[in-house]
């Protein structure tokens, strides 16, 4: 895999990817926690790849806006779900990912706050995951003590999130995935007051990808993942050994919409609009890959 570089990637159906004969909603829950650092009860959902058993020891992904990572929410979505399930039951079948499970959290109406990593509502945030979900999660999954296979992903602000998450925690959380990762969120606040001021290297591993035109016809968070990769390399990250990026410039004809997820009231806004989950759901395989395929 060639680190950083802008690529066209070809269109990824978004039907059928999943292994042949594997369920890939077999094994699903839906919790409401009840939170003592939030103070409310909070949507979290536990997915686990047919056949593995809560006994084994597994890698896991903490996924930032839950409520759109799988493919049991396809009708409801205008760009259809992250389909995370059916990426990962292939590559976990195909023997190319260890067993991993995928949590995700649904996001709250304090989103934009829980997601800036400076906020007091970010710190209760990421209290809650490291006091409460993770415990829980182990309750109903064995969970590898590495954190090497512990990993933190997330779109727009959750790819913000998610970063911070794990350079604050590199002991829970030893690898991130932040697609079309929103940095310039507050005028590039978190680069400018944060990313630029650290020292040390935190010692994780950062898979960034972006689009470059979204709904504002703007660059998808291009430009800030670009700010922020720099910071990166001032750190001391490798690319190609604990830091991939990748520019993607392909947009879809019709043709390529056909049959697939998205609505058809949206086919037109995906001329132009590469933030949303078609987007995501295409570009999944190459961050899963980073994130455990060397597992």
């Amino acid at each position: 895999m060639e680190a950083g570089r802008k690529v066209r990637l070809p269109c990824v159906p978004t039907r059928g990817r999943n292994h042949p004969g594997v369920n890939t909603m077999a094994d699903y829950l839906v919790e409401q926690l009840d939170s003592v650092v939030l103070g409310r009860k909070r949507k979290v959902r536990l997915w686990r790849p047919d056949g593995v058993d809560p006994g084994t020891e597994c890698a896991v992904i903490f996924q930032q806006d839950g409520q759109l990572a799988f493919t049991e929410r396809d009708d409801e979505l205008p760009f259809g779900s992250w389909a995370v399930d059916e990426w990962v039951a292939r590559l976990v079948a195909d023997g190319e990912l260890p067993p991993v499970v995928v949590v995700g959290i649904d996001n709250s109406p304090k989103r934009l706050k829980e997601y800036f990593p400076v906020t007091y509502e970010f710190r209760a945030y990421e209290q809650f995951l490291l006091e409460e979900l993770i415990p829980w999660v182990g309750e109903q999954q064995k969970l590898s003590s590495d954190p090497a296979l512990r990993a933190v992903m997330g779109s727009s602000m959750g790819g913000l999130v998610s970063f911070a998450l794990a350079a604050n925690n590199p002991h829970v959380f030893g690898t991130c995935a932040c697609l079309s990762p929103w940095f310039e969120y507050e005028d590039f606040h978190y680069i400018r007051h944060h990313l630029r001021k650290m020292t040390a290297k935190p010692p994780i591993r950062v898979y960034m990808d972006s689009g470059i035109s979204d709904w504002r016809g703007l660059d998808d968070g291009h430009r800030g993942m670009l700010m922020a990769r720099l910071e990166l390399l001032r750190l001391g990250f490798t690319e190609g050994v604990d830091l991939d990026w990748m520019v993607d410039t392909w947009f879809p004809k019709l043709s390529d919409l056909e049959g697939s997820r998205v609505r058809a009231d949206k086919f037109s806004e995906l001329k132009t609009n590469q933030h949303n989950e078609f987007h995501w759901n295409r570009r999944l395989e190459r961050p899963l890959r980073f994130l455990f395929g060397g597992a």
